[in-house]
């Protein structure tokens, strides 16, 4: 961010703000946990989009030929509404 911080007549660099010095034990074990934390919700998050897209091609196995291709379009129409493609 800053390449150099003048700090009471010493120049510091960024990285010497990250010592004990200027982060509590306490504080770093905090972010850490809410770090694990936020880590743990997102591979949840995978976990379950992944399951989304297997419960998908088990149905679309289900259906015939011409469904199964207007099904496949209609879920990347989907997919692009959602992702916000279609307000480019």
């Amino acid at each position: 961010m800053y390449d150099n911080i003048e700090k009471r007549g010493a120049i510091m660099n960024d990285n010497q703000f990250l010592g004990p010095k200027y982060v509590t034990t306490d504080s770093y074990r905090q972010i850490q946990e809410q770090i694990l934390k936020y880590q743990q919700k997102q591979d949840e998050e995978v976990k379950n989009a992944v399951k989304a897209v297997h419960d998908l091609c088990i149905a679309v196995k289900k259906l015939d030929p011409q469904h199964q291709q207007q099904t496949f379009y209609l879920v990347l129409e989907e997919i692009a509404k959602q992702s916000g493609f279609n307000n480019r």
